[in-house]
């Protein structure tokens, strides 16, 4: 299992009109973890742009105006450990993702959408093929202390994968991690038994790490509708759920997974990408 710590974070900064508890929660977290922030911001090309943007013309005044906002913006987190930034032209998740794998961040955050507004098409790709953890939070979703982070268990081998993340979380925050077995209706006894052993593998990883564990069982028919109740009735601070980016079939239940968390859950999600071992 590889050692997981935030000493960089990305996170993705929709100009003229930021997010600003987004900002709060990049700011914070880059102060927690004494991690280096990077403020990223694509201004979307338009034919305009693209046939004047080398001549000096209105376009290049659009991204130095742009540029200038992001500046005043970094300047202004005073509790951020180290603010660089990164301005560019696009209009695609894609070269978001390319810069987040391509300089080794260990953290992406992005702004979940007004549920009025929810559009998932950017936001998928940010969830399925980042190659570290990705948080995503909404406006209405403030940051509190994470007292209490909600670690959904359901019969996946490599799970444990996303363990120390969830950890590094925990320490930072004095959070207490809440292990929430999801037992499906129709899964045989064999499966549960290998679920509920699971659970409690993943339970010594995290009291030998120090971390305060609690352990519930929970049953229902969907996995994404009973966790997201799981975390309203515990008073869950944030969920963490796994993603396998590399399977395809896991891939599409999971696509209509992730965005069920986005769209129903009251308080963050911590996404985490775990590799596919071998199935028993």
């Amino acid at each position: 299992m590889k050692n997981y710590s935030v000493n960089s974070i990305i996170t993705s900064i929709t100009l003229p009109d930021p997010k600003e508890n987004l900002i709060t929660w990049a700011e914070n977290l880059s102060n927690a973890f004494k991690a280096n922030l990077t403020l990223y911001s694509a201004l979307m090309p338009n034919q305009s742009t693209i046939s004047n943007f080398s001549t000096g013309n209105e376009s290049n005044k659009r991204f130095k105006s742009a540029l200038m906002q992001l500046l005043d913006l970094g300047a202004n987190l005073k509790k951020a450990h180290k603010v660089k930034y990164t301005l560019e032209l696009s209009s695609h998740s894609s070269d978001l993702l390319k810069q987040f794998n391509n300089d080794n961040f260990n953290l992406l955050i992005s702004a979940i959408p007004d549920l009025k507004k929810i559009r998932f098409a950017h936001l998928i790709p940010l969830m399925y093929k980042s190659k570290c953890p990705a948080l995503f939070v909404r406006e209405d979703m403030p940051l509190n202390q994470l007292a209490k982070i909600l670690v959904p268990v359901r019969l996946k081998d490599g799970l444990e994968q996303k363990l120390p993340a969830v950890a590094a979380f925990a320490k930072q925050f004095g959070s207490t991690i809440c292990l929430s077995t999801f037992l499906e209706d129709s899964m045989s006894n064999n499966a549960k038994l290998r679920t509920l052993k699971l659970t409690e593998k993943m339970v010594r990883y995290l009291t030998d790490e120090g971390l305060k564990v609690e352990t519930e069982t929970v049953s229902g028919f969907h996995f994404g509708t009973t966790m997201i109740t799981r975390s309203k009735i515990i008073g869950a601070d944030l969920v963490v759920i796994a993603i396998e980016p590399s399977n395809f079939a896991d891939r599409f239940f999971n696509r209509m997974v992730g965005p069920h968390f986005l769209k129903n859950s009251n308080i963050p999600v911590l996404s985490i990408p775990i590799s596919q071992l071998s199935r028993a």
